[in-house]
């Protein structure tokens, strides 16, 4: 399991400059349209063999949907407005300012900055002092790229 997990984040971590590679030619919104657009193919081939040979994994979504409250669709929807911005953002920002390895390093280690504030205000969660320094030291070390 662990190769299969590897292999995936090596070609994960790789997708920044496979995007930096297609917007030498296109630009930051052609790329989003083609890439939803490609994006939304494969999921309906999902659908539909879901819908074809295990219709009860369909029944049970469509049934979990209707449970969901109108804060949680609004969710729903607040996270694709998200992705599809911030996926414009990076687009535009690899294209004409920073690399893709500093980008990635950026919205990495700014996730986990984000993840940590969250965290710790909303949920109360604990950390320990090398977690907290191990999070002060990535912001440094970003900072430093930065200048």
């Amino acid at each position: 399991m662990y190769p299969y997990i590897f292999s995936f984040l090596l070609l994960k971590s790789s997708t920044p400059y496979f995007r930096k590679h297609i917007l030498n030619t296109l630009n930051s919104v052609d790329f989003i349209f083609i890439n939803t657009l490609l994006i939304f193919f494969v999921v309906s081939l999902l659908f539909f063999y879901f819908f074809l040979f295990d219709k009860p994994i369909l029944r049970e979504t469509f049934k979990n949907c209707k449970k969901l409250s109108p804060t949680q669709y609004g969710c729903l929807f607040l996270l694709a407005v998200l992705t599809i911005s911030s996926s414009y953002v990076m687009n535009h920002f690899d294209k004409y300012y920073n690399t893709p390895l500093i980008n990635s390093i950026f919205k990495k280690v700014i996730s986990v900055f984000f993840l940590f504030v969250v965290g710790v205000f909303l949920f109360e969660e604990n950390y320990n002092f090398k977690q907290i320094l191990g999070i002060l030291l990535c912001s440094a070390g970003l900072y430093l790229i930065f200048q």
